[in-house]
């Protein structure tokens, strides 16, 4: 099986949107499997050496530190550690336009921009100019696939002013926006306590909290969602992805975002091109080649089919079947047909 036959996968660009604690860095980390900080590229896609943290920074981690072994407190859950996705020296002058990747995940591109503040037009004017300049592109390599808008949901206000004027006045065309509320189950105390005011026993209004959090969040906000002038195509809620304690949790939580994403794409093609570019969920990759017709469609061309011709039809389906998996490759033809030979007798 040539390469030409069955290309290897490209990349899938996502632009990521959302202030500071909106938990950018953590969605990313969890889709790639990753850990630490993505490498940055500028637009010619040389690496950018990023800078240490400077002499202030690292004095105000060491007394962070000591302070919270004095009051017998655990540090900042990062360690004191800058992320590149947040405001900081690490991160070095921010742009848009710099492709954030993974060692690790190669298949996947990532833009992050900085979220919009009330009366500031700037950063909304840039994602607006990166978003139209993507969409205008005329190869599929260098084009934006989809956008991940986050939303903290332990803020006062789920949706600022300047989150409303980009659904109201940004249409993003067929690139789908993914609304993502993070840290939901910030949500089950104020849950907890609606319950119990309602007369629930203490252990079951627990169990029913963050289920109760689900159903307040779908009948009060997401119709105000739904009513914007450009929608989000899906709306997923994650829930403790910040402990690092709860892997699965967080290995749900992505594949829940994956399978978000890739029911919102209209194209077929890029939707093969997601769940190749993740690759820490081997399930993603079984559920979409089964749910894309094709393993029913060609078992029943082989049915119907005259048996001298099996093979070819045999070829034919774990073609379709491998291109889901791409770190699975047959290459040779010749291969294949012993493969297929050794398994008829």
């Amino acid at each position: 099986m040539s390469d030409s036959k069955i290309a290897r996968p490209d990349k899938f660009r996502i632009l990521i949107i959302g202030r500071a604690n909106a938990g950018k860095t953590t969605i990313l980390r969890a889709v790639c499997g990753a850990e630490g900080e993505p490498d940055v590229y500028d637009q010619n896609g040389n690496k950018i050496i990023t800078s240490p943290k400077t002499t202030r920074s690292a004095i105000r981690t060491t007394l962070r530190t000591i302070r919270a072994r004095l009051s017998r407190e655990k540090p900042h859950p990062t360690g004191g550690k800058d992320s590149i996705l947040s405001p900081s020296p690490l991160r070095g002058e921010h742009n848009i336009e710099y492709p954030l990747m993974f060692r690790g995940s190669p298949g996947f591109v990532f833009h992050d921009s900085r979220g919009f503040e009330s009366g500031a037009v700037e950063e909304l004017e840039l994602a607006q100019k990166f978003i139209q300049n993507k969409a205008n592109l005329g190869s599929m390599r260098n084009q934006l696939h989809a956008i991940w808008y986050c939303f903290s949901a332990d803020s006062n206000r789920f949706m600022t002013a300047a989150d409303k004027v980009f659904f109201d006045t940004i249409d993003t065309g067929t690139v789908p926006v993914i609304a993502i509320f993070t840290k939901f189950d910030a949500l089950d105390a104020a849950a907890f306590s609606a319950l119990s005011d309602q007369g629930v026993p203490f252990a079951e209004a627990q169990r029913r909290a963050p289920d109760h959090a689900r159903e307040q969040f779908d009948q009060n906000l997401l119709p105000l969602i739904k009513q914007l002038a450009h929608p989000p195509r899906a709306v997923v809620c994650l829930r403790n992805m910040h402990n690092k304690g709860s892997q699965g949790a967080i290995k749900k939580a992505a594949s829940e975002l994956i399978e978000s994403t890739g029911a919102a794409l209209d194209d077929s093609a890029l939707k093969v091109l997601l769940v190749q570019a993740q690759c820490v969920n081997v399930e993603l990759c079984m559920k979409a080649a089964v749910n894309s017709g094709v393993i029913t469609k060609a078992a029943q061309g082989a049915i119907q089919a005259d048996p001298a011709t099996f093979n070819p039809l045999q070829e034919k389906l774990i073609r379709e079947i491998f291109q889901w998996f791409p770190y699975i490759w047959v290459y040779n033809k010749v291969t294949f047909c012993i493969i297929c030979q050794l398994n008829i007798t």
